[in-house]
């Protein structure tokens, strides 16, 4: 658990860690090369490692299938992304589900579907089965933006060997995550091209890896959640680095809306400061998919806003179990009204007061990051160990701006 007290008059430099919803499709793919390629920047945080120990195990395991039937799979979403890995090796995949934060229905029909456009069978028994039966069809139309079903989909197409034509994929998610895994797969001899019209043209390939190391690019959603904690904690000013400014355009929209001050010093910095805190004015926060507002930001500005004066409100258009951290800082006597499971106000401003709060999801435990640092006396955070499934060495990199915090025994 951790304790954190009230922490003004923040001060000093965040870097930036590696984005973790990049390491983990680059991680899964580096598998079908038996790690030849060395990864550059890895995030040293906890799905990271489960998928790792997952793919080890099922690798050593696995005889006339891959083998992902382990309770280990069911504890991360990100267990899904070794399925290509299987059916690649072995032909054949069985797999007893996925895990990750409770955020409300996250259905695979979308992941399913872009499987069985790509020439594979998926079969229900004890466990799901996956198996190669056909080849990819030349046209994909996927049933949405989903973007695990589109790096799952274009992993296997970069190693499969069984067409030689032309295959066009339609409504393709483009996050920067996205762009990242396909750049690897080009640098180990895939053949793709990524279009602005959120198409994608997948042409026959051989492995054949052009550079020994790779890069996974910088977390673009940790620096959203740092940039909000120096827009909120009460007189402070941090310069955040090594992020990908241009990631966050609709970051900033927001921001110049709700009357937050911030410089964008280079490609890789930005400083924003709270000084005209007592001026923020309410917006209305509406996630999209890329380049729109990101869903993994909603909880972290859905909580700066109660900082702004007026009815702030904010419209989740991807998932229905986004707002469990609403929940959590009206135990902190914020003010807050969920209308729906897609929609709900927040009334502001609003001074937090301290009191227990949980990690409910990865997200809610980035939301509860800006609670503790205003919320007036000291706030207990449980499930902390939630948060260090996506924010890299956040203890010290709190502690390293001025937060007060510590780890106490629950």
């Amino acid at each position: 658990m951790y304790k954190i007290s009230y922490s003004p008059n923040l001060k000093g430099e965040v870097i930036i860690s590696w984005s973790k919803n990049a390491a983990l499709p680059i991680v899964a793919a580096n598998y079908i090369l038996d790690n030849q390629v060395k990864l550059i920047n890895k995030p040293n945080i906890k799905d990271v490692t489960v998928i790792e120990e997952l793919a080890r195990e099922a690798l050593a395991t696995s005889k006339d299938f891959f083998d992902l039937t382990s309770e280990k799979a069911t504890k991360i979403r990100s267990s899904i992304l070794l399925i290509p890995l299987g059916l690649i090796k072995y032909g054949k995949v069985k797999f007893i589900g996925s895990g990750g934060c409770a955020i409300g229905k996250r259905p695979l029909d979308m992941f399913d579907d872009a499987l069985v456009k790509a020439g594979i069978t998926i079969t229900n028994d004890e466990f799901k089965t996956f198996e190669v039966t056909g080849k990819p069809k030349k046209n994909i139309m996927l049933q949405g933006f989903s973007v695990t079903a589109v790096e799952a989909l274009i992993t296997y197409l970069a190693f499969a060997n069984n067409f030689d034509y032309e295959i066009n994929i339609y409504q393709v998610a483009i996050e920067p995550h996205v762009r990242n895994l396909i750049d690897f797969l080009n640098n180990v001899g895939a053949d793709i091209t990524l279009n602005v019209d959120h198409t994608l043209v997948v042409k026959p390939s051989k492995i054949n890896i052009k550079q020994s190391e790779f890069t996974i690019i910088a977390d673009y959603i940790e620096a959203g959640t740092y940039f909000a904690i120096g827009a909120w904690a009460d007189n402070s000013e941090i310069t955040i680095k090594w992020c990908h400014v241009d990631e966050l355009s609709a970051l900033y929209s927001v921001a110049d809306r709700m009357g937050i001050n911030f410089k964008i010093l280079d490609k890789y910095t930005i400083q924003v400061n709270s000084y005209n805190k007592k001026n923020y004015q309410a917006v209305k926060i509406e996630t999209r998919i890329y380049p729109g507002f990101p869903t993994d930001l909603q909880s972290i500005f859905g909580t700066l806003v109660t900082q702004c004066k007026g009815i702030s409100k904010i419209f989740e258009t991807l998932y229905e179990g986004r707002f469990a951290y609403l929940n959590e800082l009206e135990n902190l006597w914020a003010h807050v009204e969920i209308l729906n499971p897609y929609q709900a106000i927040v009334i502001g401003s609003t001074v937090l007061r301290w009191w227990y709060v949980s990690s409910r999801d990865l997200r809610c435990g980035g939301a509860m990051m800006l609670a503790w640092v205003m919320a007036r006396g000291t706030t207990y955070v449980m499930n902390e160990d939630i948060i260090a499934r996506g924010y890299d060495d956040i203890e010290n990199k709190l502690k390293n701006i001025w937060v007060n915090i510590e780890k106490v025994e629950g």
